[in-house]
């Protein structure tokens, strides 16, 4: 190979761990046309091109570089699945109280999971992203990645695969999160529940169950905006893993 095929290939390379991270992590320019996330991918590829050049990867077949693709973008996707992570334990909460405040009824579709999420989620999930937005976990993220090239250059990703074991880890922890912040809305509206069997046990011609509904509905947008502040602290809490654990998965990738 030709010292210009080096170049192009650590480009490549360089590119597809970029675009890993960029397709699996809810980062603000998710929702922006393809195009315009493909030129971002470029874009930050010839910045860290710009400060690796010196370095690039020698390899002496087309073949190499092949088998060394799948483990740049398997390195990218789980260093993007750390943002993810920590939005979904805001989707997990929401999910887990939804029904019981009545939201849960309509759904809407999302066609970049192919899911179908409730509208409170929608408003919750995109509250963590103005929060994430906040707090700079979009900067966190793509510093971490340009960082990345410097401890693990492209072509020497020794173990991709033991970056899974990881994920699994934090996917047990974001959802022991999520459990936890749905937990106190959780139990004040079971209360308001038992209150309302009481209240029917106790006057069955009132009907109560027939505003059964209304009643949940109040209480828990009552306490879901009085608890917002609690909850937005606990939204940050997590959002400020991402960093720690990014760090744990460039480890994980070195062999470490």
């Amino acid at each position: 190979m030709s010292p210009l095929d080096h170049q192009a290939t650590a480009l490549a390379l360089e590119t597809t761990r970029i675009v890993g991270a960029l397709i699996v992590a809810p980062t603000p320019i998710q929702n922006a046309p393809v195009r315009a996330r493909a030129a971002l991918a470029i874009l930050l590829a010839f910045v860290v091109h710009s400060t690796t050049a010196g370095h690039p990867p020698l390899f002496d077949s087309w073949l190499r570089v092949v088998i060394a693709a799948p483990g740049e973008m398997l390195l990218g996707v789980a260093m993007g699945m750390t943002f993810r992570l920590a939005i979904a334990s805001v989707e997990i909460a929401s999910e887990a109280f939804g029904p019981m405040i009545g939201f849960g009824l309509a759904s809407l579709f999302d066609p970049k999971t192919q899911s179908q999420e409730s509208a409170l989620a929608r408003m919750l999930r995109m509250f963590a992203m103005l929060l994430a937005v906040i707090a700079g976990v979009h900067r966190v993220l793509i510093g971490s990645l340009l960082a990345s090239f410097r401890a693990i250059p492209v072509g020497m990703v020794v173990a991709p695969q033991a970056t899974a074991l990881d994920l699994v880890s934090m996917t047990g922890e974001s959802i022991a999160f999520g459990l936890r912040l749905a937990l106190p809305l959780l139990s004040i509206l079971l209360l308001g529940q038992l209150a309302l069997a009481f209240i029917s046990r106790a006057a069955p011609q009132l009907g109560i169950f027939g505003v059964g509904f209304a009643v949940s509905a109040m209480l828990g947008a009552f306490v879901l905006i009085a608890s917002l502040n609690d909850y937005a602290s606990a939204v940050l809490f997590e959002l400020g893993r991402v960093g720690g654990w990014i760090e744990i998965i460039i480890r994980s990738a070195q062999g470490a």
